[in-house]
């Protein structure tokens, strides 16, 4: 096949993308993409913008857009982006690159950046989404109109992975970028240090051209600059030094930045870019979590049922850390024990760290029950319709109603909802579940009907 056949089925391939997408997001996400590049083992290396559009592309779409090429081509093809400015130093030269591979794993080695903190390894959700886009958006462009940018949020929520993120990204596109990581405390200590020795001098430009050189400055936990009058001035000089030549910084805390017990005009510099926040993570993104870090934890990532991922992420709301660390000790307790990763296992590996006690079987049912009879009541219907196999549009709307309350409000695994709903599978209750939670969103009499029936429940 030439190169026009490639292109005639990468088309096709977007088109059926397009049908699944908003029309703008498509026509902003794809709008210049399209020009086949070369073809080469088994891959058509399609050219991108700019490698912003390259990263959302393989992040999110990458895998539909191979699942059509291999439905739909005669011969295993898969598909590789490539930003125009890498396809256009590829046609000029074919010499030695740049960076050599040595040069490179050298400089991932000596990176002040954990390795794992990647945007790949990243994961999105409501949450973080804002977040996530503006620290992109930086790492693609740096120093723009995002300087500097501000990422406040609790702790455990990954305000320290985003900004590693960015560290990464930059150093991947220009190996000779500067970046410096740093905490507050760090910088403070390093400050002291610079100030408290009898080469006083010497010591103090050192930490000048430590950080006043940097191309990207990150700092860390910027709240711990609180109090320490004499650090907060010299973190001010060398703000303004990098902000007027141009050079990006990435700041985290706690806090927004006019709630830190800052000076003014320290806290005014923090305004001047981009302030993003990093919100509490939800179920679906707390469960997204869970099986992402099964696959560094275990080989087969499945042998871990759903309903125990629900069960760890409905107990471990607010902190990601606390919610990794509580997955690696219920694996570690398995795999130690040679015991199978069971619910009943649950309770024994993390009872004693456990927040709130797993909800009993028996008050699971009798919730579910409680649910039924009032959709029942609500709707009409006896309980016998509600569970059947009917497929009568009042009956499937009053089921998935009662699908989505029960779930919403005591986060009952979808397995147990089957068992009560005529012992109907995990897809179709996590179908049932969807449709309301997303008609929900634009049909206002479908939220008049889950609040009223919400009424009704007993408080206990």
């Amino acid at each position: 096949m030439n190169l026009d056949t490639y292109k005639k089925y990468f088309d096709d391939a977007l088109q059926q993308l397009e049908k699944r997408m908003n029309h703008d997001d498509f026509e902003d996400l794809f709008r210049g993409t399209g020009e086949i590049h070369k073809y080469e083992n088994d891959y058509i290396y399609v050219i991108v913008p700019d490698a912003l559009t390259k990263f959302k592309i393989e992040k999110f779409h990458l895998k539909d857009l191979n699942e059509h090429l291999q439905a739909t081509c005669p011969i295993k093809i898969r598909l590789k982006f490539i930003t125009k400015d890498d396809a256009q130093k590829e046609q000029e030269s074919t010499q030695t690159p740049i960076t050599t591979p040595e040069e490179a794993s050298i400089d991932k080695s000596k990176r002040k950046l954990r390795a794992e903190f990647t945007f790949a390894n990243f994961v999105i959700g409501e949450s973080n989404r804002f977040a996530f886009l503006s620290a992109m958006k930086v790492a693609e462009n740096p120093h723009s109109v995002l300087n500097p940018l501000y990422i406040f949020g609790d702790v455990g929520l990954g305000k320290t992975h985003l900004m590693m993120a960015i560290g990464h990204f930059v150093l991947d596109n220009n190996i000779h970028a500067n970046v410096v990581y740093t905490s507050a405390q760090q910088f403070t200590e390093d400050y002291f240090l610079s100030t408290s020795t009898k080469k006083g001098r010497e010591h103090i430009e050192d930490f000048y051209n430590r950080y006043r050189s940097a191309d990207l400055l990150l700092v860390d936990d910027i709240q711990f600059l609180e109090g320490k009058t004499g650090t907060q001035e010299e973190f001010f000089k060398v703000f303004d030094y990098l902000h007027e030549n141009n050079k990006q910084i990435v700041i985290t805390s706690d806090r927004v930045a006019n709630d830190l017990k800052l000076m003014s005009r320290l806290k005014s510099r923090f305004n001047w870019g981009m302030v993003v926040d990093i919100k509490s993570p939800d179920q679906d993104l707390r469960v997204n979590i869970l099986k992402r870090k099964l696959v560094f934890m275990i080989n087969n990532p499945k042998e871990v049922p759903l309903e125990v991922l629900e069960i760890i992420a409905n107990n471990f709301t607010n902190n990601i850390r606390d919610l990794e660390g509580a997955l690696r000790r219920y694996v570690t307790y398995c795999v130690s024990l040679d015991l199978p990763f069971t619910l009943e296992n649950i309770d024994v590996a993390l009872g004693s760290i456990l927040p709130s006690k797993i909800v009993e079987t028996a008050s699971k049912t009798k919730n579910i029950d409680c649910i039924q009879a009032l959709v029942c009541d609500y709707f009409r219907l006896s309980l016998p319709e509600l569970v059947s196999n009917s497929r009568k549009t009042a009956i499937v709307y009053a089921r998935n109603i009662a699908i989505y309350i029960i779930r919403e409000q005591y986060r009952t695994p979808l397995k147990k909802i089957g068992e009560m709903f005529g012992h109907r599978d995990h897809a179709t209750i996590a179908h049932g579940y969807e449709k309301i939670k997303d008609s929900i969103k634009i049909n206002p009499h479908i939220k008049v009907d889950v609040d009223y029936i919400l009424t009704k429940i007993p408080k206990e």
